[in-house]
């Protein structure tokens, strides 16, 4: 994490010139520890754990006009977000009914929603895409896009309008059961590809982004549209949404958080 401050430069979203200001890659609305005042700590390889008060920011991105755009891009995905139930946070008395998948797999499931405002959804998405990208923090470094694509998802940013599914797909999974709060970075994936007329190979690049039981796959490989046409799967594809589901002790999420301690600490396992 940069602790330079009060630096100048041009701004990486606007182009303005100008003093940078502190600027989070993920919100932090979505980052907080789980006791309120207590640290974030951050994995290591071996060397235990670094203590962090916030989570990911940096402060050699964006000038003030820049983070206000950011903020208000965040400020629509989270109350989406918030409203349909989709983040942990937002379970306050109640967590929202999945229906199961198969009774062959009972950790699997899925929600249909309807009126679900996927622009916003779909342009936060993105934003946290180009911010990781384009950022320089170290933890940011298993994001880096090509060049053109990171100045494309900037375009939406700066408010091209968003049709359809946009050229940047985007599928939501939804941990169905409330496990540890915790922060993971942005990083550049493979996912099977299980169209089985696709002519994109046999996996497709997406970026994984995760924040409070909520999994974001913005992909990067293109995808036929007539794949995409009417395809609730993916935001503003369709009329409706579906958002499939696992719950935390089956995830991947507690799979890597097990990977984590272990790498935190080996003597545990030894």
């Amino acid at each position: 994490m940069s602790k330079k401050k009060n630096n100048k430069g041009h701004c990486a979203l606007m182009g303005c010139y100008g003093k940078f200001v502190k600027s989070h890659i993920l919100p932090q609305a979505f980052t907080r520890p789980s006791v309120k005042g207590e640290p974030l700590y951050q994995s290591t390889r071996g060397e235990g754990e670094w203590r962090r008060w916030t989570s990911w920011y940096d402060n050699n991105l964006v000038t003030r006009e820049g983070e206000d755009l950011l903020s208000a891009i965040d400020d629509n995905g989270i109350k989406t977000l918030r409203k349909h139930q989709l983040v942990w946070n937002s379970w306050l008395v109640f967590r929202p009914h999945f229906e199961n998948a198969t009774p062959m797999l009972p950790d699997h499931g899925y929600r249909v929603l309807k009126n679900l405002d996927s622009e916003a959804i779909i342009r936060f998405a993105l934003s946290i895409a180009w911010r990781a990208s384009a950022s320089s923090l170290p933890d940011m470094k298993n994001a880096t896009l090509k060049k053109s694509q990171e100045d494309e998802l900037k375009e939406y940013i700066l408010g091209r309008p968003i049709e359809g599914s946009s050229p940047f797909p985007v599928s939501l999974i939804q941990i169905s059961t409330v496990g540890e709060t915790h922060n993971h970075s942005p990083y550049i994936d493979n996912k099977p590809n299980f169209n089985p007329d696709g002519a994109e190979g046999q996996f497709l690049k997406i970026m994984r982004i995760y924040m409070d039981g909520l999994v974001f796959h913005v992909h990067l490989s293109p995808i036929p549209k007539d794949h995409l046409k009417d395809n609730p799967i993916f935001l503003g594809a369709s009329d409706h949404t579906l958002v499939t589901s696992v719950t935390y002790e089956a995830s991947f999420q507690y799979e890597n958080m097990l990977h984590v301690i272990r790498e935190c600490h080996p003597s545990l396992i030894e």
